[in-house]
């Protein structure tokens, strides 16, 4: 299993995301589960995706609205630290693409994840 990061890779490298919303079918969300371990890709691979490192899930996907997201879900989607270093998302500031995902109240699931170091075993 994996999990692409391609919009926020720098903020998953630097350590600052530590989870992400995602828009699964419930078939795959139900294929993850607390304590499991993911490759984490820059993109798909499908795509030439290449892997940037593992994760650990450290809870049992969820489903939220994204009206609901918090600053708190700002700052752990890595977000705040992007519009820190000056990174945006498909052009946009990363608080002005947070705002309009809010708007859309999406339903989405969340994964809540640790990242493993290089050499941190299972």
């Amino acid at each position: 299993m994996f999990i692409s990061f391609a919009w926020t890779t720098k903020a998953f490298l630097s350590g600052e995301k530590t989870e992400t919303r995602r828009y699964w079918k419930d078939k795959h969300a139900e294929k993850f589960n607390v304590g499991d371990i993911v490759d984490a890709y820059d993109k798909i691979p499908l795509h030439d995706g290449k892997k940037i490192g593992r994760i650990r899930l450290i809870n049992k996907p969820f489903q939220q609205r994204t009206s609901k997201m918090t600053e708190d879900d700002y700052e752990r989607e890595g977000l705040l630290w992007m519009e820190q270093n000056g990174l945006t998302i498909h052009g946009k500031k990363p608080s002005d693409f947070f705002e309009e995902w809010k708007k859309k109240d999406d339903l989405v699931w969340v994964v809540e994840f640790r990242k493993l170091d290089d050499d941190e075993t299972a």
